[in-house]
Order: C-alpha cells, then sequence, then structure tokens
C-alpha cells in the first residue's frame, strides 16, 4: 500500500476543498519570537478567499493573553475568526470545578509553572501550596527556561505519583522552539508524571474536548475542515480523531528530521509518520499559501 500523505507546495493548491480552517501557532505561524511571513500571507488568502480561519493552540495561557501576544507579532484579530488555547480549557474547567476527579478532593494546589502563565489560575478557589506534600492536585503548565532537566522534577513527581495525587496538566506539547532553540513543555513533565505510576488530566490538542468547544462556538462541522500544525501527535492526531482533514507543517518540531535542503524529504516522513502512528493527508514544509 502507498504512503496516502499529498505533499504539497502551498495552501492554495487546496484551499478551496475546505470552508474552514484550524491553525496551530507556534511551529506553524511562528516561532515564539517572530511571525513566518508566508505563513501570514496564508491567512490573509483565506480571508480574501471568504473562508473561516479559527486559531487553536497548546499555550497554557488565557485566550486574551495569545490573543494580544500574537497581534504584537502581525497576527491581528481581523485574520482569524475565534482563538482558543489549552490553558483557557483548563481555567474553564478549573474555576467552574468540572474536572470530575477533582470533585470531592480538596482544593490544595502544587503548581508547576512559571510566573507568566498564573492568570490560568485567576479566580481559580484553590490554596497555592509550597509543599507538594500537602497537595490535593498538582497544576503544570510549563517551567521557568524551558532547560531543565525532566529528571529534576523527580522529587516532587514521585512522591505525589505514590500517594495517588492528580496531575492537570495545560499544555500536552512535549516540546517547542522558541526562536530555534528546543524547550520542553508542560507534556513532556505530564508524561514523565504517567512514567512513574501518576493520573494525568490533560487538557488541549489533541483530546476531543477542546475541538468539541470549538466545534459548538463556532457552529462548525468536521467536514469541509482543515486541522493544521506541526505535530503529528497533537495537530495531526486530534483533527483526524474528530474527522477532519489534516495539514502537516514539516518545518516546525520536526524540521531537523524531515527536510533537507529546506525540503521535504517523502522517506523520512513516512518513516516518522509509520513510527509515531497518525498519519496526515497532506504535509507541506512551510504554510504557505
Amino acid at each position: 500500500m502507498s504512503f496516502p500523505t499529498r505533499v504539497i507546495r502551498g495552501l492554495g493548491e487546496i484551499a478551496g476543498r475546505y470552508d474552514a480552517f484550524i491553525l496551530d501557532l507556534w511551529g506553524c505561524l511562528h516561532d515564539g519570537v517572530t511571525v513566518y511571513p508566508m505563513a501570514l500571507e496564508a491567512l490573509k488568502q483565506l480571508k480574501s478567499a471568504g473562508k473561516r480561519s479559527i486559531i487553536l493552540s497548546n499555550a497554557p495561557r488565557r485566550a486574551s493573553e495569545v490573543k494580544a501576544r500574537i497581534g504584537e507579532m502581525g497576527i491581528t484579530p481581523d485574520l482569524y475568526e475565534f482563538l482558543h488555547t489549552s490553558g483557557e480549557e483548563t481555567w474553564r474547567e478549573l474555576s467552574q470545578n468540572e474536572i470530575e476527579v477533582l470533585k470531592g478532593r480538596g482544593r490544595r494546589l502544587y503548581p508547576i509553572m512559571p510566573a507568566r502563565d498564573r492568570a490560568v489560575i485567576e479566580g481559580v478557589t484553590a490554596t497555592l501550596v509550597d509543599d507538594p506534600a500537602e497537595a490535593d492536585f498538582i497544576l503544570v503548565t510549563g517551567t521557568e527556561t524551558g532547560q531543565e532537566e525532566l529528571s529534576s522534577f523527580d522529587p516532587v513527581l514521585a512522591p505525589a505519583a505514590k500517594r495517588g495525587i492528580p496531575l492537570v496538566c495545560a499544555n500536552p506539547d512535549l516540546v517547542v522552539h522558541r526562536g530555534g532553540v528546543e524547550e520542553i513543555c508542560a507534556g513532556s513533565i505530564a508524561q514523565r508524571y504517567e512514567m512513574l505510576g501518576g493520573a494525568v488530566i490533560w487538557f488541549g490538542k489533541p483530546y476531543p474536548a477542546v475541538y468539541r468547544r470549538i466545534l459548538a462556538e463556532c457552529s462548525l462541522s468536521s467536514d469541509h475542515l482543515l486541522c493544521i500544525g506541526d505535530a503529528l501527535r497533537t495537530d495531526v492526531a486530534g483533527g483526524k480523531a474528530i474527522g477532519a482533514a489534516t495539514l502537516f507543517t514539516v518545518g516546525g518540531i520536526h524540521h531537523q528530521e524531515l527536510l533537507v535542503d529546506n525540503q521535504i524529504d517523502p522517506a523520512r516522513l513516512e518513516a516518522l509518520c509509520r513510527r509515531l502512528g497518525p498519519t496526515p493527508d497532506f504535509a507541506i514544509a512551510h504554510l504557505g499559501w
């Protein structure tokens, strides 16, 4: 059986097939520091064609914060219809006490988060504790620098896992590239927690709840919908799970593995997809029109 992914040179080749587009941010529209000019042009072309663009990010921050930040980069609100984040989804569920495994537990929270993410717990009924041994649950959004060793969290994670303390993860991404430098994300810490035997509640891509929120808020169906992003594990898997078409932007977190002279190596792409599981409908070196 031949490998089914079609490599395209520009979004304009296939945009006519779809009415709406769910786009990732990091590794797709920007690198955490600078917007990708070709991707910005693609957003403009989608708008000109009357298409609906929705941004869905695994950023562990409130949607309003992300909206302001990308606006400074040049991704202005007129270029997309709706923006949602895993951080916003986490905040909603925590503030409304909707997380089933936390119901009936205490509200003592041990945070693994940098100061920049604190808006995720504003308005949440919880008592922050400095000692993880006193916590009823853990919330992880990320780290201060992104360069920490995962094993450095074991003194917190291992005892908590042994006690059966749930961990809430506000960003399922494992890594991100900020200005070309790889940083670990909350998902790596949560994955480590599961390896230690702990239970994790995940928010964001690829989990269905975050997509259901968007489909409901925007009155969308998965028909004629294309999900775009640079992570097979989250963007592609999440899109496929809701029955949408998927476009893999190879120039993100997998660029070192898959790009040769800035072009997709088809054999490497096929090998990666077979190893990681989800296979996208389309692949592109860098998002552009």
